[in-house]
């Protein structure tokens, strides 16, 4: 259990980390990174990158497929004896992720940020058209291993590779701004917070 309540601190810690980091872009980091940062060619190594990893978790299928066949495959697994374990943390995983990518998904179009690649002028436009925050692709791939730092904590360094991969890609991509993936990478760590007693049932 100390190992758990560490895992679950270290999720907290992550989700103060990027929301400080949401705040210093939204009060003008943005601007400051969008421009000293290069920006990716479409046949680079960040953006196959992204397509690799979209292909692999079958976003190029249906964005909502791999949270709903995690929740799915982690409730017949708790339904099955001798296999609850496994249920509870496929389970945790797949609610994780679903969440917090379906947060993200419906709340873009409230806020109708502008992406960078389509603000004219360099303006930073809000409540319009836009889908740029909170990142879609970011809140995909944290909600997806942020869950394993609670269930694999020795193997927690290796865990935020990915997501934070992500973000650095959509970012050069320049079809993001700095908030609005940190924004995302808080959402997915606060949600693998808050649902780790799920997650805990895995490890009882």
């Amino acid at each position: 259990m100390g190992g758990d309540r560490r895992a679950v601190t270290a999720l907290w810690t992550i989700a103060l980390f990027f929301a400080l980091a949401t705040a210093a872009g939204l009060a003008g980091l943005d601007a400051v990174v969008f421009e000293r940062l290069p920006a990716a060619a479409p046949d680079s190594y960040w953006a196959r990158g992204v397509t690799l990893l979209d292909m692999v978790a079958l976003r190029e299928v249906w964005d909502f497929l791999l949270g709903l066949a995690l929740v799915l495959a982690g409730a017949i697994l708790l339904a099955l004896a001798g296999t609850r374990s496994t249920g509870f943390a496929i389970l945790y995983i797949g609610l994780v992720q679903l969440l917090s990518y379906a947060a993200a998904d419906l709340s873009r179009p409230w806020f109708g940020r502008v992406r960078p690649f389509e603000a004219v002028g360099g303006s930073d436009l809000w409540f319009t058209a836009g889908n740029s925050f909170p990142s879609g692709h970011a809140a995909f791939y944290a909600g997806l291993f942020f869950p394993l730092i609670l269930l694999f904590p020795r193997l927690s360094p290796l865990w935020g590779l990915p997501p934070l991969f992500v973000a650095a890609a959509r970012m050069m991509e320049q079809g993001h701004y700095l908030s609005d993936v940190s924004a995302s990478l808080t959402l997915a760590a606060a949600l693998a917070a808050l649902l780790a007693f799920i997650g805990e049932r895995a490890r009882a």
